[in-house]
């Protein structure tokens, strides 16, 4: 009897194990399918980009054929304009001329000059070929119609990158209204070239009409030296020492004019910069203990502090062209390595600092290390550390642990601008993300399970949208205020986001979504998914990612994913790249562009759907880190778990929620 049950329950297994398999391999067909229609669509997006790219390169050929007809009416133009000239320089040389003049005049004593004067002629006349048609190469190859792309019938686990390398941006402008005068060194200038319309093609000998020119509202200048990163050409260091009075004159001159003055000592010596300081109506130092020596040295208290920062636009986790290629490098005198590049007088060598440390794994910093280059270093995504690399870089999974650590740990200059303005009183204008959660729930387990994710953000949202089934408003906002009871902390205690109930029978998890996106505010919205699980920086972090790129959706392609006791990292390739595939639970946006776009009335497949869109519609979607979030599902689904890579059977928090 034991025998028979024995092999009844092996046959229930057996035939439990069958349903199993028939249901994963219903899933990946359905996968494939999926992957072969993106494939389909994304043949079509690049084939309209290389019919865009065509007619681009016609459009440009056919304006250097114009500018070429152009060019050549323009020297036309010249040499009948010289000719005219002469003819009339001849006319006026004419005897007859300036003898009717003289006469005219009754004075006989003018004749004779007139006459003597009249005797140099107007010399020879022009010709055509004393102006020649300076005209651009035209390119005489016919615009060719670009083949179309077939869809990789493989295919890709994620679709082609829009950039997949590094270069510093060109705006836009965080406070495009104002107007600052900067002389500052070529780091500072890449720090502040985002935050203001920034002029620095100025001197000694023009400042003048730079000032009549533009009209700045501040004159911000910093305690330059003599070297390969000096700015404005070197045109002020004499000033700077002392040696003339054309710093002095300037900050007279802004005075009169009410505009602001302002000087920045962020490094060498103390004593040399008083008498340059003192002109200033405020002065900043890097350190609280900088500043109070500086206090002690002008004897006033206009001195505030504005530390060593970053500039997102410039130093960011963007990747450079093929990625890190190299090994360790070093920083200062440290050792284990190739030195990063040396700043030479090369007006790109910056850009090429910035590249080169984007493909390196690990930095390693001597004792004489620069901090502020530490920081714009780890802001790049790059750990520093001053022992230990290579056992850093053989482990990758906590070289990026500690690279994403230290990527938010530094700051952004922006904020950090605001005491300054506040201090010669200038208005600080600008956008401060503000941010509208959507959720959608079933159940009071899932309510519960989000209003923890969403109050224990460190950024938490302002507004927070919320569409239930089966739960009504004064239940969800009890559940709001008992969570945020229970994570009163110091950096947003009390913190309560504006609630926004709606309690509607819940068709899709899509058209709950949809329906609370239309009850939105915030500049940007961010997707959460009562089922997922969300560091307390993640909300922060993403924000971030706007600052640093421009895009207009910003969220995950590679993410860990947990399911039946198994964590796994998603895609894990997919960092940092302009990359229109994300998961739904990770999805930012700017509201207007998901307003524009809408959400798909689906379940599981809305944010693929809604990533179509973007693919088709050339709307810029950017993948960020792997971190602060956790997919969680019940059982393993084909999509989830493609290209994903086993990380081991260990707790899903710990590994990810950083």
């Amino acid at each position: 009897m034991s025998e028979l049950e024995s092999l009844r329950r092996a046959l229930a297994q057996a035939v439990e194990k069958a349903e199993g398999a028939a249901e994963l391999a219903r899933l990946l067909a359905d996968y494939q399918a999926r992957l072969d229609e993106a494939a389909r669509t994304e043949a079509e997006a690049l084939t309209k980009a290389r019919d865009a790219e065509t007619a681009r390169k016609a459009a440009e050929k056919q304006a250097e054929r114009q500018l070429a007809h152009l060019a050549k009416q323009l020297a036309e133009q010249r040499y009948q304009t010289a000719v005219a000239e002469w003819k009339l320089e001849k006319l006026q040389g004419s005897r007859w001329i300036k003898i009717g003049d003289a006469i005219q005049t009754k004075k006989p004593g003018s004749v004779a000059r007139s006459l003597r004067a009249s005797s140099g002629g107007a010399g020879k006349a022009p010709k055509r070929t004393d102006f020649p048609v300076e005209k651009p190469a035209v390119s005489q190859t016919p615009a060719e119609k670009a083949p179309p792309v077939e869809p990789d019938p493989r295919a890709p686990l994620f679709s082609t990158p829009l950039t997949e390398y590094f270069a510093v941006p060109k705006g836009p402008l965080t406070r495009p209204y104002m107007t600052v005068a900067a002389i500052v060194d070529r780091r500072t200038e890449a720090l502040l070239r985002y935050e203001w319309r920034q002029v620095t093609n100025f001197g000694p000998e023009n400042w003048a009409k730079m000032l009549d020119t533009y009209r700045p509202s501040m004159l911000f200048v910093e305690s330059v030296h003599e070297g390969p990163r000096q700015g404005n050409g070197g045109r002020w260091l004499a000033s700077m020492a002392g040696q003339d009075r054309a710093m002095r004159d300037l900050v007279e001159a802004c005075k009169k004019r009410g505009i602001k003055t302002v000087y920045w000592h962020s490094g060498g010596s103390l004593g040399k910069a008083v008498p340059v300081a003192e002109l200033f109506d405020l002065v900043l130092a890097t350190t609280e203990q900088r500043a109070r020596e500086w206090r002690a040295a002008l004897k006033h208290d206009r001195v505030i502090v504005l530390p060593h920062s970053v500039q997102p636009r410039v130093h960011n986790t963007f990747r450079a062209e093929g990625g890190r290629t190299e090994g360790v490098a070093t920083l200062g005198t440290a050792e284990g390595g190739g030195p990063l590049p040396a700043q030479g007088d090369d007006r790109t060598s910056y850009d090429d600092f910035l590249t080169a440390v984007r493909k390196v794994e690990v930095v390693v910093a001597g004792p004489d290390a620069n901090d502020r280059e530490i920081a714009e270093i780890e802001a790049c995504g790059t750990p520093v550390v001053a022992t230990g690399a290579a056992e850093l870089a053989a482990d990758p999974q906590e070289r990026d642990r500690r690279a994403h650590l230290a990527w938010r740990a530094t700051v952004p200059v922006t904020a950090r601008l605001r005491p300054v303005f506040e201090a010669v009183g200038l208005a600080d204008v600008r956008n401060t993300q503000v941010v509208t959660a959507l959720v959608a729930v079933r159940d009071q387990l899932e309510l519960d399970q989000a209003m923890t994710q969403i109050i224990g953000q460190r950024r938490r949202p302002d507004q927070l949208v919320v569409v239930a089934e089966g739960v009504d408003a004064a239940v969800v906002e009890k559940t709001a205020r008992q969570a945020v009871s229970a994570r009163d902390e110091g950096y947003n205690a009390g913190v309560l986001p504006e609630l926004v109930v709606r309690a509607v029978p819940m068709s899709t998890r899509g058209a709950a979504l949809a329906h609370a996106l239309l009850l939105a505010d915030g500049d940007y919205v961010a997707v959460v998914d009562p089922r997922d699980l969300y560091g307390e920086h993640y909300l922060a972090d993403s924000l971030r990612r706007f600052s640093e790129v421009e895009t207009e959706i910003v969220g995950k392609a590679a993410f860990y994913a947990h399911a039946a006791g198994a964590t796994l990292l998603r895609q894990p390739d997919a960092e940092y790249r302009f990359l229109p595939e994300l998961g739904g639970g990770t999805i930012v946006s700017r509201r207007s562009v998901l307003v524009e776009l809408g959400i798909a009335d689906l379940s599981e497949e809305w944010d693929e759907t809604l990533m179509r869109q973007c693919r088709s519609g050339g709307i810029r979607v950017y993948s960020g880190d792997r971190f602060s979030y956790v997919c969680v599902r019940a059982r393993a689904e084909g999509r989830l778990f493609g290209s994903a890579r086993l990380q081991g059977y260990v707790p899903a928090g710990p590994l990810a929620l950083i």
